[in-house]
C-alpha cells in the first residue's frame, strides 16, 4: 500500500511538471546531427559556409566585394598582356637572331668557296692550255684532259661560278683588264681583240676579271 500511495505521489508529481513547462520538448543534445546524411564530427561544407556568409552581407559589403573583385581582374588582365608582349617580343628576337645565323653560316660558306673557286681558276686554265696544244689529237691523254676539264666546269658552274669571255665585245673595265692595245682598221675603237686569260664571276661577284687586247683606232 505504501509504494502504492509512492507511485501515485511520482506521477503526479510529473503530470504537474509537464503541464507547468507548457508541452516543450526535451532539449535536443548539441552533438547529435543536425542535418539529415551528417555524421558526428564532420567538417562543414565550405560552399554552404560562404552561402551563409554572403546572405549576412549588406547590400554596400557586396557592392564592395564586386569592386575588389574588379580591380583584382584588371590587375590580371594586364599582367597577362605584359607576360604575352614580353613573350612575343623574346619570340621575334629569337626570330631575328635565327635569320641573322643563317646569314652569317651562308656567308662564311660563300666565302670558303669563293676561295677554295679561286684557288682552283689556274688548274682551269692549264687544263685549257692543255687542250689548246693538241685540239686535233684524239688519243686517251687528250679525251682524259678534256672530260676532267668538262666536270670540273660543270661542278663549279653548278656552284655559281661565270665564265667571262669578253671577246669580239666593246671593252668594260668592270670586268676587263687591259693588257696591251693594238690599231686595227677591222674593229671597232675600244673592241677585245685577243683574250689572253679569261675572267671569272662568283655568284655575280667578280672572282677576277679577264686579260685582254684591246683594238684602237687612229
Amino acid at each position: 500500500m505504501v509504494m502504492d500511495e509512492r507511485d501515485k505521489e511520482k506521477e503526479e508529481r510529473e503530470r504537474r511538471t509537464g503541464e507547468a513547462s507548457g508541452g516543450e520538448e526535451t532539449p535536443r543534445d548539441s552533438s547529435a546531427p543536425e542535418g539529415p546524411g551528417k555524421m558526428v564530427g564532420e567538417s562543414p561544407d565550405p560552399r554552404e559556409e560562404r552561402r551563409r556568409e554572403v546572405h549576412r552581407l549588406t547590400k554596400r559589403e557586396l557592392e564592395d566585394m564586386v569592386l575588389d573583385l574588379e580591380e583584382k581582374l584588371k590587375a590580371a588582365e594586364s599582367k597577362a598582356r605584359e607576360y604575352l608582349d614580353d613573350a612575343q617580343r623574346q619570340k621575334a628576337e629569337l626570330e631575328n637572331y635565327r635569320k641573322r645565323m643563317i646569314r652569317e653560316q651562308t656567308r662564311i660558306v660563300e666565302q670558303a668557296n669563293r676561295q677554295l673557286i679561286a684557288n682552283l681558276l689556274p688548274v682551269i686554265d692549264n687544263l685549257e692550255k692543255a687542250m689548246e696544244a693538241c685540239p686535233d689529237r684524239e688519243d686517251a691523254l687528250a679525251r682524259g684532259v678534256r672530260m676532267v676539264y668538262q666536270q670540273l666546269m660543270d661542278i663549279l658552274k653548278k656552284e655559281g661560278l661565270e665564265e667571262i669571255n669578253p671577246h669580239g665585245h666593246p671593252f668594260d673595265p668592270e670586268v676587263c683588264e687591259a693588257v696591251m692595245a693594238v690599231v686595227s682598221d677591222d674593229h671597232e675603237d675600244q673592241t677585245v681583240v685577243e683574250v689572253h686569260q679569261k675572267g671569272y664571276k662568283y655568284k655575280g661577284n667578280l672572282l677576277r676579271p679577264a686579260r685582254a687586247t684591246v683594238s684602237k683606232c687612229e
